[in-house]
């Protein structure tokens, strides 16, 4: 029989999902909140609270404490066992979310095996008139099998408004592949254009189909 005392683990576990990030370098939580249509921040995206974080500390708290209070009687080294087995998750679970996507797209030769690192890329430009040339650093990771396929880089949060010309590479199978280029492209409005950001989403183009990584911006819809 189910012994109540074991739901404790179960409100641990739900909250190391919760807080823990994946291999991509976001939080699990903040996927699953996603996928149910609840926004994980309360005031939009990165910003105000962060709802899955939060509720999975206190899931993680309320776990740890009824734990305790169950086992310590029985097991008086429980409070160190559950600490430490939550650091190991949390160091593990980007290297098990990795692993898991290769095995389940290890054959694909689809955009579905194809993701891309927000969190560890970044790029720095600098104009010349209305040229812009953009050094970018991109992790790309490929799940599947070796593709053929271009990519262009663009700024989510920028005051001023740019567009890049793509370039082709090529993506090895099964691997994560960090990306330091160049890309030259065009100021859409008259002004100069010099920092850095890591606040970026990319363009990516396989087989003739374009899908984009990351929030887009209006102006990149229209321009020619």
């Amino acid at each position: 029989m189910f012994r109540k005392e074991a739901l404790f683990f179960l409100l641990i576990l739900i909250g190391l999902l919760l807080i823990s990030n994946s291999h991509l370098g976001y939080s699990f939580g903040d996927s699953v909140f996603r996928a149910i249509g609840i926004s994980p921040w309360t005031q939009g995206d990165d910003s105000g609270l962060h709802i899955s974080v939060i509720a999975g500390f206190l899931a993680l708290a309320a776990g740890y404490m009824g734990a305790v209070k169950f086992y310590q009687a029985r097991f008086p080294k429980i409070r160190s066992r559950i600490i430490l087995s939550c650091i190991a998750f949390v160091l593990l679970f980007p290297i098990v979310t990795e692993n898991a996507m290769i095995l389940r797209h290890y054959h694909s030769y689809s955009f579905s095996s194809v993701a891309f690192s927000e969190k560890n890329s970044q790029c720095s430009y600098q104009s010349e008139g209305a040229s812009v040339k953009a050094n970018c650093t991109l992790t790309l990771i490929n799940y599947g099998q070796e593709k053929v396929l271009t990519i262009r880089p663009y700024p989510i949060q920028s005051p001023m408004k740019l567009k890049l010309d793509p370039i082709l590479i090529t993506l090895p199978a099964h691997q994560k592949l960090s990306i330091s280029t160049d890309f030259d492209g065009r100021l859409l409005e008259e002004a100069s254009l010099s920092g850095w950001s890591n606040d970026i989403g990319i363009e990516i183009e396989f087989s003739g189909v374009k899908k984009k990584y990351g929030k887009e911006i209006d102006y990149e819809w229209t321009a020619g």
